[in-house]
């Protein structure tokens, strides 16, 4: 390395550095999709549990207390799971109103919410074949 080379260096060392700017990727066309599409489903979701939960009594399946006035999403137990039976999703046959404890309990082990275990097994003996 020669005394020219050395003063380059110098010289390009007092420059100020370029710093580099981090920009939030963008979202591909295939995830916007997927985004409205999970949108258009909550929607649906939505009016869905509406008219389950005005053509039902608001009591917990479960244990019987009073459910409150306005529908909230937990109160919707899907007896057959949405992730292993997508088909069953707004089928109100498929639904069981319950409170958030005895939601916790179906979802945690059904064998903590009887009722609601030997109403899967009949909704299963007449949604599967």
């Amino acid at each position: 390395m020669g005394l020219k080379e050395i003063q380059e260096l110098k010289e390009r060392a007092k420059e100020p550095k370029v710093k580099k700017t981090y920009s939030i990727p963008k979202v591909s066309k295939k995830r916007a999709a997927k985004i409205e599409q999970d949108k258009e489903l909550l929607k649906l979701d939505k009016e869905f549990y509406k008219e389950v939960y005005a053509a039902s009594p608001h009591f917990c399946y479960e244990c019987g207390c009073k459910l409150p006035k306005e529908p909230a999403t937990f109160m919707f137990h899907h007896l057959l799971e949405k992730r292993n039976f997508p088909q069953f999703r707004h089928e109100p046959l498929n639904i069981a109103l319950v409170c958030l404890t005895c939601h916790s309990k179906a979802e945690t082990n059904l064998d903590f919410a009887p009722k609601i275990r030997k109403l899967r097994d009949e909704v299963e003996k007449i949604l599967l074949p």
